[in-house]
């Protein structure tokens, strides 16, 4: 609830042996209480299930208006409500209310229960927006608060609320902390819980991605694969029935159709090395217009639509001649996909780098999926529509370009679809 709630929590240790003394004893229907209540904790794994029993439970041995369950962060500074119930209506203090404290608890001292039977005192210290401030607006006079402790770290606190000055005492404080401790150890579990059912929901998600993956790798392989097969078949078993001409044409589809399968394998290696953090680059000065004309020389795509406009200006940058060629060429092969009949190619000198450009007047990619085409088995809704292929082309295009010290992005605007590769300038020795 505040800071100077640790000094009252060390006060309260301190008079605990003398309070002992002086507190009534734990009734028979009290203790049986207790032994229900631990049950009921013992039994369930379900946080919210458990604090509404204990806001229904234990107000037979303890007064309060208003529960709370907040959470302190790792740092110590933020604590946040996670639960709440109130006998009235609406509290100023909801779920999810947060308070970033002045200076971060010690955890030391924050370490047993305490009683505050005086908010409007302690109040008068603090902010208008402390959360105590909020309560004494709520009409809440006294507070019990229970530090949840796991091992030597506080991970929570229950807060008892009541409109009556002075409603709380030491027995009540006897009653509270073995609850405590018993609700500590749930609430950890249920963290845990929580952790494992979040890292499986992943693992889950991610074996899906993972066979959907292989799948379309299958397919991607398979077409140009079919090509080579068939028209070398068809040039083993009736070569005399073409021409010289004819003979040279299904030489080039298939030239063509085994570069794209060792494309495709090459994006394998590439992801396969970068997530295991050996991707190797070598970077030297590139003289960028060269390698992506080079790219648009042999770059071949079945799409008779699609034309390629050049706009190639002399740029000299640090970087991988053969990954330079690698991310053009798949950014092409993306334009010929996905884009629509007109493609660009531009190549421009910066003062701070070298921009490649592949723009094309196809229907874009939706906002939400403009980063996740760049993810490692991601595609977009466009992708989707238009093809079963998921691809590696654009994920090892930003691996490749982040390697060599640039940047890949993706921008629409006007109604054209533009991917950015952006390279560091290469600058001679002086």
């Amino acid at each position: 609830m505040g800071e100077q709630h640790e000094e009252s929590a060390r006060a309260t240790a301190a008079a605990h042996s003398d309070a002992d003394v002086l507190a009534d004893p734990v009734s028979l229907d009290e203790l049986a209480l207790l032994l229900r209540i631990t049950n009921e904790l013992n039994s369930s794994w379900q946080l919210h299930e458990i604090l509404d029993k204990l806001y229904d439970d234990l107000r037979a041995v303890v007064p309060y208006e208003r529960m709370e369950y907040a959470v302190v962060d790792d740092s110590g500074y933020d604590l946040t409500t996670i639960w709440v119930r109130a006998s009235y209506d609406s509290t100023c203090v909801p779920p999810g209310f947060a308070h970033h404290r002045s200076k971060p608890i010690d955890r030391t001292r924050f370490s047993t229960a305490f009683i505050d039977n005086d908010l409007s005192e302690y109040a008068r210290g603090c902010a208008p927006d402390h959360p105590v401030r909020l309560l004494i607006g709520e009409g809440m006079r006294s507070s019990l608060n229970c530090p949840l402790i796991v091992g030597n770290d506080v991970r929570g606190c229950l807060f008892f609320n009541n409109r009556e000055p002075g409603s709380y005492t030491e027995n009540h404080l006897k009653l509270i902390q073995p609850i405590a401790g018993h609700l500590a150890a749930v609430v950890e579990q249920s963290r845990l819980n929580e952790q494992l059912m979040v890292q499986n929901d992943a693992l889950r998600a991610l074996e899906r991605s993972r066979l959907e993956f292989i799948a379309s790798i299958s397919h991607e392989l398979r077409t140009p694969l079919t090509g080579v097969v068939g028209f070398a078949s068809e040039l083993r078993d009736r070569l005399e029935d073409f021409s010289r001409e004819e003979i040279g044409q299904f030489a080039t589809l298939i030239a063509a159709q085994g570069s794209e399968v060792s494309g495709i394998v090459e994006d394998l290696l590439v992801i396969t090395r970068a997530e295991a953090g050996h991707l190797e680059i070598y970077p030297e000065q590139v003289d960028v217009k060269k390698e992506v004309g080079s790219v648009l020389e042999t770059f071949h795509t079945e799409r008779t639509d699609q034309e390629i406009t050049p706009n190639l200006d002399d740029a000299n940058a640090l970087a991988d001649p053969l990954r330079v060629r690698q991310i053009t060429r798949n950014l092409l092969t993306n334009a010929a996909r996905y884009g629509g009949p007109n493609t660009s190619v531009a190549v421009a000198a910066l003062e701070d780098g070298v921009l490649v450009t592949v723009a094309d007047d196809g229907p874009g990619i939706p906002a939400e999926d403009r980063e996740t085409v760049f993810q490692a088995y991601g595609k977009s809704h466009v992708a989707r529509h238009r093809t079963g292929s998921i691809g590696l082309g654009l994920t090892v295009s930003r691996y490749l370009a982040e390697a060599m010290g640039g940047t890949l992005t993706y921008e629409h605007e006007d109604g054209s679809s533009r991917f950015v590769l952006r390279l560091p300038r290469f600058d001679p020795p002086a």
